[in-house]
């Protein structure tokens, strides 16, 4: 198993109570920015054309069944992740962090196939929110490897608060009847923005990032693949839908991501 040595303290390396403390820092920042753009723009509702996917065919008696049944391919990536739990190159300090992304992952196969179901506002709070988890666990395993790895043990608190505060809130006001979707937005854009900052600027401690580029690349493509549901329905004659290949490319964004953690080594070669 890969092992990094124990961070050392020193007069030009931020202690783990300063790393902690830039963390929650970063998510008041966030809650904040949420704060003046509600101020300035008000409450984002959910759109009620969001539930309107273009596959709706019935299968086995499984509605909605080729967004239902893509979610098998999350499912697998989550159960290969947690296969390889006692394989992958991780320090202590990430176990955590990798613990949640498997269950997440798992969770998030499950919550979308029941939103899926019967697309509605309350089944999406489901669906959403193990998917929040995946990237705060994402997103805190990246800092780790490319900025300090105390990130591992400091940022999934706060990320993960932040992220369960995003869908709350949203679910909450949803079911009063005055819906605000604004302070997941900011949630969800930032760890987007910051994922593909931290790979595209700062080198990572370990080797493997073909792994981390290849899963940019098909997240990429399954955004693509979203944005263009109905469209790429109707090319494939009505055989394929956007969002049917969208659950199959996240399957495979989250598989890349644990073959990252399963392979990686350290820069410097040692074992």
């Amino acid at each position: 198993m890969a092992s990094h040595p124990a961070p050392i303290e020193s007069t030009g390396r931020p202690s783990y109570a300063r790393v902690r403390r830039d963390a929650w820092t970063f998510a008041t920042i966030a809650v904040g920015l949420w704060i003046v753009l509600r101020f300035f723009l008000g409450p984002m509702p959910q759109w009620s054309s969001y539930h309107d996917f273009a596959d709706t065919r019935t299968w086995l008696g499984i509605p909605r069944a080729g967004d239902v049944l893509t979610n098998l391919a999350i499912l697998a990536a989550g159960l290969w992740g947690g296969s390889i739990r006692r394989r992958a190159h991780l320090t202590a300090d990430e176990r955590p962090a990798f613990a949640l992304l498997v269950g997440a992952t798992i969770l998030t196969a499950l919550g979308s196939a029941y939103y899926h179901m019967a697309p509605t506002n309350p089944t999406l709070v489901w669906d959403r929110l193990p998917m929040t988890l995946v990237m705060a666990a994402l997103l805190t395993l990246l800092l780790a490897d490319r900025i300090d790895g105390r990130h591992a043990r400091a940022a999934l608190a706060p990320l993960v608060v932040l992220g369960i505060a995003g869908v709350a809130w949203w679910g909450v006001t949803e079911s009063l009847g005055r819906g605000d979707l604004l302070l997941y937005g900011v949630v969800r854009i930032g760890t987007m923005v910051l994922l593909a900052v931290l790979l595209l600027i700062w080198p990572g401690g370990t080797r493997g990032d073909a792994w981390l580029w290849a899963s940019f690349v098909t997240a990429v493509a399954m955004m693509m693949a979203e944005r263009f549901d109905r469209e790429i329905y109707q090319a494939t004659g009505a055989t394929v839908s956007g969002h049917n290949l969208k659950h199959v490319l996240a399957g495979v964004v989250i598989a890349c991501m644990f073959g990252w953690l399963r392979f990686r080594r350290p820069r410097d070669g040692v074992k």
